[in-house]
């Protein structure tokens, strides 16, 4: 079980230049928020968490876009290991990043890696959420927390809505990731037996979670007439048997596991100010690609907004929110303005430009493409990313409709066939060879010898680039001035530099 909190000290650790400077944070006490801290959160990276996605998502809910190009305050607040915190600090080094987590495992983590690959933009803190509440830090135009609202009570769920309310800025962007109804109606019950198994079990918090996972595939067999009954539950057994124990204790054996209604989330996020703007789950913003004509003629009859809001998440059974919420209500803006807004935006491909496909995968279904569209996207965008306006324009030359154009622009990148970036621009032809920046090299160094993939920070996209070890190798050969071709697709999104 998780011990009492005692009184402690918060470690906050500032970067300036590459050095780490530490300076100590008197707490009276951490109150008892329910969430796990003898076992560290898995190191994972999420592309969500990027100004750029997170832009690009409030701009497609009718918000105004952020000027990324300029200095902005980026907050995570339980952060974890925080890759993509510092992988984004990597990709835009004229921002302010801070970081925050109770845990001091995953701070010391964080600042070991935002070291190693020499970042110098981003600021760690080591305290709970009421400390940080206290502290003298400056407004944010991004807050963000994954997972975090599913796992703490709702007095810390409270704290969080007043640091909402003190530190973001006015028009700031929040992203706020939970666990939601009515997906989880037929599993959460599995929670319940997961907990008790642990509790009655013997050893460490990850021992007692393999305990606990063996004894639910004891019992889940279709002799217990709840798995017998809910297929879906059977299902998710057998699925949590392959995820890792740090995760599975994280998600399910915190003393707080809320699975929230959004709608209450807005109600909740409403107390901050904050109104909602869209979802980071880019298809989401698409309903006709999610519901059938049937379910949306249904849902659109409904009385009001709020209601159509949960509805959705009935239609396809949702289980997983990404929200964006913006500080203040969302300005009404005209038709033709919100279209120049989202024609500002860049989009590109992070992947190889083949797979820009005449089919494309939806939730729902498929949708195809005219072969001779796509082959004209393609040839545009081997060049490199640029605006959906340009794209538009460019592409309606051939007396396309515009409007057909954009929207088919939007569904590739819901589909995740095309993706937001920064700012528009592709590969350089001239100069000496080498990696955009240093963190770009050093993350593709640190890929070949860990024998991994990495995420590799991109100032051009915004976010991090999964690549490969082989394809960090290739890179790093290229760049030494080995006779091989340049790894396009490093360059288009741009990771190196140079011919």
């Amino acid at each position: 079980m998780r011990r009492p909190p005692e009184p402690e000290r918060a470690l906050c650790r500032a970067w300036v230049g590459n050095r780490v400077v530490f300076f100590i944070l008197m707490q009276a006490s951490d109150p008892s928020s329910g969430y796990l801290s003898d076992v560290t959160f898995p190191d994972r990276f999420h592309r969500e968490l990027s100004p750029t996605w997170l832009n690009y998502a409030s701009v497609l809910g009718g918000a105004r876009p952020k000027e990324l190009g300029r200095p902005f305050r980026y907050l995570d607040l339980g952060c974890g290991f925080a890759h993509s915190t510092v992988i984004n600090a990597a990709a835009f080094p004229h921002a302010e990043f801070h970081a925050c987590d109770f845990n001091p495992a995953h701070i010391e983590a964080a600042a070991r890696r935002a070291s190693r690959l020499g970042i110098g933009n981003v600021a760690f803190h080591e305290a709970s959420f009421d400390a940080l509440l206290d502290r003298d830090l400056p407004p944010f135009d991004f807050i963000v927390m994954h997972g975090i609202y599913s796992w703490v009570d709702a007095g810390v769920r409270r704290v969080i809505r007043q640091l909402l309310s003190r530190r973001l800025a006015d028009a700031g962007l929040v992203y706020l990731s939970y666990n939601c109804q009515p997906g989880w109606a037929a599993e959460a019950p599995l929670r319940k037996l997961m907990l008790e198994l642990a509790q009655a079990a013997d050893g460490g918090i990850e021992a007692r979670t393999g305990s606990a996972i063996a004894g639910m595939r004891k019992l889940g067999t279709p002799s217990l007439r709840y798995f017998r009954d809910n297929p879906a539950a059977a299902e998710a057994l057998a699925a949590l048997a392959n995820d890792p124990l740090d995760y599975l204790a994280h998600e399910f054996l915190n003393g707080t596991w809320k699975i929230h209604y959004s709608v209450d989330v807005v109600d909740e996020m409403a107390e901050a100010g904050l109104a909602y703007a869209g979802s980071a789950t880019l298809a989401d913003n698409h309903p006709m690609l999610l519901i059938d004509r049937q379910a949306a003629d249904a849902i659109a009859a409904l009385p009001n907004a709020r209601l159509r809001h949960l509805a959705e998440d009935f239609a396809v059974n949702r289980r997983f929110r990404r929200d964006v919420f913006v500080r203040g209500a969302r300005a009404s803006t005209a038709p033709a303005e919100a279209l120049r807004h989202l024609d500002e935006i860049a989009i590109g491909c992070t992947t190889e430009i083949d797979r820009i496909d005449t089919r494309m995968t939806i939730p729902r279904g498929a949708i195809s493409f005219q072969p001779d569209f796509i082959a004209d996207l393609r040839a545009l965008l081997r060049h490199g990313a640029m605006r959906i306006g340009e794209i538009v324009a460019r592409l309606g030359a051939a007396r396309r409709n515009s409007r057909e154009i954009r929207q088919n622009l939007l569904f590739l990148v819901a589909s995740g066939t095309l993706t937001p970036f920064a700012q528009p621009g592709g590969p350089t032809d001239t100069g000496a060879r080498r990696a955009a920046s240093p963190a770009a090299a050093a993350a593709l160094a640190g890929s070949v010898d860990d024998a991994a993939p990495a995420f590799v920070p991109s100032e051009l996209l915004g976010n991090g680039l999964a690549v490969s070890p082989d394809e960090a190798a290739q890179a790093l050969r290229w760049i030494a001035g080995e006779a091989m071709p340049r790894p396009e697709r490093l360059a288009r999104v741009g990771v190196l530099r140079g011919a």
